[in-house]
């Protein structure tokens, strides 16, 4: 049966889960305005699948297709009956009553740069118009953070994100560089430079900012507010103990850094528990490369087991810590690929339905929302919209998707536009 899209104000009015005990509208405005138990911030955490993975061959597996739709890998069971993943995901798949997946995400957009769009931002590309990421948007709204800790409010692991859009570039986001699994592995630009003291860094920088005070009588703009900015976060960086240690990975220990694997995916998971640890908003992790035209099997054989294993610990050391109550956790690429293997043994894109993962933050673990058909083309139940996706994420995060930022132009636009909360998503 597929569900009626309702305006979200709509949906609202008559109060759809009054008889579950508590309103959707009290729901969100409980998570919008109280911090969780304990006084804890809510945070983020934003695995980025470059490239569009295959969610046939991950998280909606089809084995009554034919052979040319259902690949070679078997469904599984899940620590939750009657749902089942690819055998692909065998650590995943006892921490299924830890996760939400959403098989009927949907949108119309399958070329790399618009599809990165409008998943990182909820809004469609438009010529002229640069729309920030979520992570720039959460960043810029709790800004403030990272004035408590010495570190950046959003922060990109090694790299990656679309950015800052019309926010300015001011509100990029902190990229670490480099591959965090790598021995000699180092935040890149963070060196002490010839080994100054911190009286003698700090007289640097006093000076420095006289100097940028003086030129920005001169002359004001978006780049020169960008170099002031990230010279700032530079600067906490190096002189704030708290700051670097959060980004040391040799502080763990080796059964930690074993159980999250030693890849660069791995790594940068466990830098981002690390991070969120240390009160930082918003952490992308970046993993490129999943566009596999040709040779899928033999690739994702390569680039599922690092996820799998990396995600898996990131989400049970989260649980174990007490961090992911209030720590949202979002995997998920620009689209999915084609149904059919193409005679390259690839699959193609495809952004007509593919899946999304989330957990923590209060999302309800243990169920699949929404369905794709019996090839995994179209939806057939509940389609999810790209602004939906962000309009529910906003919210988990305690932010309203409606209110509007500034621009460098001086244009005000909405946060997310058109998209209505994932009700079940809270259950």
């Amino acid at each position: 049966m597929r569900h009626t899209q309702l305006p979200r104000r709509s949906l609202l009015q008559i109060g759809l889960f009054g008889t579950l005990g508590l309103s959707l509208p009290e729901c969100l405005r409980r998570q919008t305005q109280a911090a969780p138990a304990g006084g804890k911030k809510l945070s983020a955490i934003f695995v980025w699948l470059g490239g569009g993975p295959s969610h046939h061959d991950t998280f909606d597996p089809k084995p009554d297709a034919t052979a040319e739709i259902r690949g070679m890998f078997r469904p599984i069971a899940t620590s939750v009956p009657g749902i089942r993943v690819a055998e692909s995901l065998p650590r995943l798949a006892p921490r299924m009553e830890q996760l939400a997946v959403i098989r009927s995400v949907t949108h119309a957009d399958a070329a790399h740069e618009p599809g990165v769009a409008l998943m990182q931002t909820g809004y469609h590309s438009r010529p002229g118009t640069n729309f920030p990421s979520m992570g720039a948007i959460v960043g810029y709204e709790r800004r403030s953070r990272s004035q408590e800790n010495g570190l950046p409010a959003h922060i990109a692991v090694p790299n990656g994100d679309l950015g800052a859009g019309h926010l300015g570039s001011s509100y990029n986001p902190f990229r670490v560089g480099g591959n965090p699994s790598a021995p000699d592995f180092q935040v890149q630009d963070l060196g002490n430079p010839g080994g100054l003291s911190v009286a003698q860094l700090h007289q640097r920088h006093e000076l420095l900012r006289r100097v940028n005070n003086d030129f920005r009588v001169l002359k004001n703009s978006d780049v020169q507010q960008s170099v002031d900015r990230f010279g700032e976060q530079a600067f906490k960086l190096m002189v704030t103990p708290e700051a670097r240690t959060a980004f040391d990975l040799t502080r763990e220990s080796a059964a930690t850094r074993d159980r999250y694997g030693r890849t660069q995916v791995g790594q940068s998971m466990l830098m981002a528990r690390r991070l969120i640890e240390a009160n930082v908003p918003f952490v992308t992790v970046n993993d490129d490369e999943w566009d596999h035209h040709s040779n899928i099997f033999p690739r994702l054989k390569e680039k599922l087991p690092p996820v799998d294993q990396g995600l898996a610990a990131l989400v049970g050391d989260l649980a174990d810590r007490g961090l992911l109550d209030h720590t949202l956790v979002v995997m998920m690429g620009e689209f999915g690929r084609t149904p059919k293997i193409n005679t390259m043994g690839g699959r193609d894109h495809w952004s007509r339905a593919f899946s999304v993962v989330l957990t923590g933050a209060g999302v309800r673990g243990g169920q699949v929302i929404g369905a794709s058909d019996a090839d995994g083309a179209f939806p057939a139940d509940r389609p999810v919209t790209p602004a939906d996706l962000a309009h529910s994420i906003y919210k988990l995060l305690g932010l309203d998707p409606d209110r509007e930022l500034p621009t460098t132009s001086g244009r005000p636009v909405q946060i997310v536009r058109d998209g209505t909360f994932i009700r079940e998503l809270l259950g």
